[in-house]
């Protein structure tokens, strides 16, 4: 999401070419900011060299948070960007600059990215109520605008109207009204009045001062007029969306837009188009995932105000030893032992307090990995759907069964991270328990044409890493599948299935087994089932054997695993 840039640029004080160069090289890593171009963390660092050799402490600030910005909303790179800010925050209360107001703000942009409102709520207050007292009504609208955001994420939409008009109310420049436009537009689709969200999100794009618009705003145009079935001008509404899908080098914009773009196309009964455009939102899904932000963000934060408390206590140590030392020389031995007393009860108090930290954080650690498997499996809630909907438009039978296929797959992976959040075991599935329910989903949703059908399970149970337990879930779902689909014509009596996973030998061996009518040709070249499991059984360095002896035996000895317990 493309959202407000927090930057206010001063005109400093002229004081020779040199320090108009710094401002000069800030004014042009500015306009790379807007085009999205590297050069900006090129002309930001040129700018701090040459504050740094004038000693201007607050030109070396504003170059430095220019640097964030470019991580932040360049490279989404939300760690990088507040490692930056906290230093701009440190070298403001090292050299008491009056721009805390400025940095409060874009802290609270950096944790708004990563979802975490509380604290961006935190961060906009103390920016907004610093701006009012020094009457910056730029920053005060800013401040508004960033509020009202964080309130309509939290469903309060009555506060965040009323905060979005106040914001309008003060002098606004383009950048910042189309960014309140666009998110009034977005709010107004989550309060599900979609007309209104078609002409605040119109308004965004008016206001957008770059050329062309932004993705964002073309994606909650997209949904406004999904939503209300509103297709009048769609056809060039489309096309810009897609010239700002090409153009966008951040991840997350791009992800915003295709999925807009998508669902146009399928409404419109466009559904190739809509396939397609499905496919490369799952890539650039899994691109933006990798990132894996959210627990960086938050443990930067806790570090910085962890340090500067551990700064103040070591000051006030720092002084009651220089006054013991006095003590010492002209006191007894008494005073003395007393004074050692004093530092192992105030050891033993300080040891309990960093236990009490650690465990609160540890907490906090894992509610937040709890979220981001609950976000996992619902992203991969949502793709299964997708291919769901797909399958139901597809007359072609092959295909059709191709993608029901596909969403299989997905299925045993959402099991995985449904698993994970909903249990205290945060890092590791259970193997018996997960492949026991992944078989059971399997039958209860694929075996309906096979009457009497016996299953039996021998699985044992061992904590293994997301890493392991995907890929022989992924087989056990080819292999089952298969065995349904073709080993139990009519003439076979009493079918009998059977699913094994035992240690052995230091490793582990996966086997399938049917009593059916046996497997004709377990090289067949065509067979993508085939591939994908000689292709996982690779990543696990898994050696593949095929029996066919009153039915098929399909067994599997691993020999790369990673146990947790």
């Amino acid at each position: 999401m493309r959202s407000i840039i927090l930057i206010v640029f001063f005109l400093f004080a002229i004081q020779g070419n040199t320090q108009e160069s710094g401002e000069i090289y800030l004014v042009k890593a500015q306009r790379f900011l807007d085009d999205e171009n590297d050069s900006l963390l090129v002309y930001s660092k040129k700018a701090k060299n040459i504050f740094s050799k004038k000693n201007n402490h607050l030109g070396i600030v504003k170059s430095i948070e220019m640097e964030g910005f470019y991580h932040l909303y360049i490279k989404n790179n939300y760690d990088e960007a507040q490692k930056k800010f906290l230093e701009c925050l440190e070298l403001c209360e090292k050299h008491k600059l009056n721009y805390h107001k400025n940095i409060y703000h874009s802290l609270g942009r950096v944790f708004h990215f990563s979802d975490n409102y509380p604290k961006a709520k935190e961060y906009f207050k103390k920016s907004y109520e610093l701006a009012q007292s020094e009457k910056d009504s730029l920053l005060i609208a800013k401040g508004l605008a960033s509020l009202a955001t964080i309130n309509f994420r939290e469903d309060n939409f009555v506060e965040a109207e009323k905060l979005f008009l106040e914001a309008l109310s003060y002098p606004c420049d383009k950048k910042l009204k189309n960014a309140i436009y666009s998110n009034f537009a977005n709010m107004k689709i989550g309060e599900k009045k979609y007309q209104e969200a078609i002409k605040y999100a119109v308004k965004a794009i008016e206001f957008n001062p770059i050329k062309g618009g932004d993705p964002v705003d073309y994606s909650r145009l997209l949904d406004a007029k999904n939503e209300a079935k509103d297709f009048t001008g769609i056809d060039t509404i489309l096309r810009n969306a897609k010239i700002m899908f090409e153009k966008a080098s951040s991840l997350r914009d791009k992800t915003i837009v295709l999925a807009s773009i998508s669902v146009t196309h399928y409404n419109l009964g466009q559904y190739k188009q809509a396939a397609e455009d499905k496919d490369k939102y799952i890539d650039l899904f899994y691109d933006l995932k990798t990132q894996e932000r959210d627990d960086v963000v938050y443990e930067l934060e806790t570090k910085y105000q962890t340090e500067k408390k551990e700064e103040e206590l070591q000051k006030k140590i720092k002084e009651k030893n220089q006054l013991l030392i006095y003590i010492i020389l002209f006191g007894v031995i008494i005073l003395f032992l007393s004074y050692l007393v004093y530092l192992n009860i105030k050891q033993k108090k300080k040891l309990n307090k960093q236990k009490a930290q650690l465990e609160i954080l540890v907490d906090e650690k894992n509610t937040l990995l709890k979220e981001t498997h609950h976000r996992v499996k619902n992203s991969f809630q949502i793709v299964s759907s997708l291919l769901y909907l797909q399958s139901e438009n597809i007359h072609d039978k092959e295909a059709a069964l191709a993608v029901k296929e596909a969403q299989n797959r997905v299925k045993s992976m959402i099991l995985i991270h449904q698993k994970l959040y909903s249990k205290d075991q945060l890092v590791g599935i259970d193997s018996k328990e997960y492949i026991e329910d992944l078989v059971n989903d399997i039958i209860e949703n694929q075996s309906d044409n096979i009457e009497n059908l016996t299953i039996v399970k021998n699985i044992e149970s061992k904590i293994f890493s997301i890493d392991t337990i995907t890929p022989i879930g992924l087989i056990i779902n080819e292999l089952m599948t298969n065995v349904i689909k073709y080993a139990f014509p009519d003439k076979i009596q009493n079918p009998q299935l059977t699913v094994s996973f035992i240690k052995k030998e230091g490793n582990y061996e996966l086997s399938v087994s049917d009593n059916g009518i046996g497997i004709s040709n377990q090289n067949n070249p065509d067979s993508f089932g085939l591939k994908l499991i000689h292709s996982l059984a690779k990543k696990l360095k898994a050696t593949v054997s095929f029996e066919n002896n009153n039915g098929t035996t399909v067994t599997l000895f691993i020999t790369k695993f990673e146990e947790l317990n």
